[in-house]
């Protein structure tokens, strides 16, 4: 989809594409973000089940990759808001045309 403008796309395509984009979404944030953070709160944690003092070097890594994984969730989010708000002119010209 990245060859084709939003303003091409049928109604319908842009529709299809937002749903899955919004699962997509929804699966990062349910998978891989939670997962992230998950890992980088046991490292904090007071009491940690693995080691009672985790290496700066662990706690740094999980900081990355919980940033990593934060920037990715970001550019799909506002991919889809991008989408979501043509979807949303698509809607109004089609209503002004109607109108007219």
């Amino acid at each position: 989809m990245a060859e084709k403008t939003y303003r091409r796309l049928p109604l319908r395509e842009l529709l299809t594409d937002a749903e899955k984009r919004t699962r997509d979404l929804a699966e990062e944030v349910g998978a891989h973000w939670t997962a992230r953070a998950a890992d980088l709160r046991e490292l904090s944690r007071p009491v940690r089940r693995r080691s009672h003092y985790p290496t700066l070097l662990a706690l740094l890594n999980a900081m990355q990759r919980m940033f990593e994984v934060q920037e990715e969730t970001e550019e799909m989010a506002d991919y889809l808001l991008r989408e979501l708000d043509e979807i949303r002119e698509h809607a109004r010209r089609e209503r002004l045309s109607r109108q007219g």
